[in-house]
């Protein structure tokens, strides 16, 4: 009898020591990449980046399945209720932070019902002005902005995409207004600055290299609080008109909420040698995106800021929720 005790002990030991032996064998099987839109667009193209180098790191095929609809919440939503075990990751989007407001009901908190690994790639938005563009620069954009309330069109991809959610801030810091004129598409509001159908375009900066070799266009700003490292050439909104005006289009790789420390910790090196990588760096500057490195801890931090701020932007301008 005076055994038992013993034995059960040692039984004990062993069953709280195979969570860790488990997180140290990790990964066993092939990952999955999600992410909530359509393939070949920028988040599409950069999970599939991402996955060869993670593949070659941690040992085991890493797949990338899009889930597209709503704005990029099917996705999310499918992440954030699949079990904690790294072998689902989300690619996660700007407009993620953007969610909470913007729809009536999500099936998910947008901040904490995920683990962020890391942030991977930035880029700012952009002003950008069209044939039809009363205004050359920054600084003259706005004061007719203000001089003629309602008076100057502006374009973006719809109603509450991150390029219509930069103008709204604008907007609301700088006491300018202006008209929004939503189109369902990139490519439809492109061609509309072309042909002059409005006269400013408020987009990412990321993928606008076509538009702006028509030469027909002029960037008048970008959104970043310093210049950006791939348009040096560009003023920022902070140094023309608005000082302290900081907005940038981001991506992260995050997994549902509990994800295990060591776990974690594996992905995120991961990611870091495919942030070194040149062809990885060079691909994405075509783009003109650039990588993004932080600790676990700095992507938390972020997601729970942009939630926050963006959250506020929607509510406090009226947008309805959708």
């Amino acid at each position: 009898m005076r055994i038992l005790p013993a034995v059960l002990s040692a039984i004990a030991l062993c069953i709280a020591a195979a969570p860790a032996r488990a997180q140290e064998a990790w990964p066993t099987k092939p990952l999955r990449i999600i992410h909530g839109f359509g393939g070949g667009g920028p988040v599409d193209l950069l999970a599939r980046m991402l996955a060869p180098v993670l593949s070659e790191r941690l040992g085991q095929a890493v797949l990338v399945e899009g889930k597209p609809g709503a704005g990029g919440t099917l996705g999310a939503a499918y992440v954030a209720k699949s079990e904690p075990d790294g072998y689902t990751l989300l690619l996660m989007a700007f407009g993620h932070s953007a969610a909470p407001g913007l729809y009536k009901s999500l099936p998910y908190d947008a901040a904490n019902d995920f683990t962020m690994i890391s942030m991977v790639a930035r880029s700012p938005f952009a002003i950008i002005a069209g044939p039809a563009s009363p205004a050359a620069s920054m600084q003259e954009l706005m004061q007719k902005a203000r001089a003629q309330p309602g008076k100057i069109d502006f374009g973006s991809a719809g109603v509450g995409s991150g390029m219509h959610l930069v103008a709204v801030l604008l907007q609301a810091r700088s006491g300018a207004q202006m008209t929004h004129v939503p189109y369902k598409t990139a490519t439809a509001v492109n061609l509309a600055l072309l042909s002059g159908e409005i006269p400013i375009l408020f987009t990412s900066v990321a993928g606008i290299t076509p538009l702006l070799d028509s030469g027909k266009v002029k960037m008048l700003a970008v959104t970043g609080k310093e210049r950006y490292s791939l348009t040096p050439g560009v003023p920022t909104v902070a140094e023309t008109v608005l000082p302290d005006f900081d907005v940038m289009s981001w991506y992260a790789l995050a997994a549902p909420k509990n994800l295990p420390a060591p776990i974690v910790a594996k992905i995120n090196e991961a990611v870091q040698v495919a942030q070194k990588r040149p062809e990885i760096v060079d691909r994405l500057r075509v783009q003109a995106i650039e990588v993004f490195p932080s600790t676990p801890r700095q992507a938390q931090d972020l997601l729970g800021a942009e939630v926050a701020r963006w959250t506020k932007v929607v509510r406090d301008e009226k947008i309805p929720p959708q």
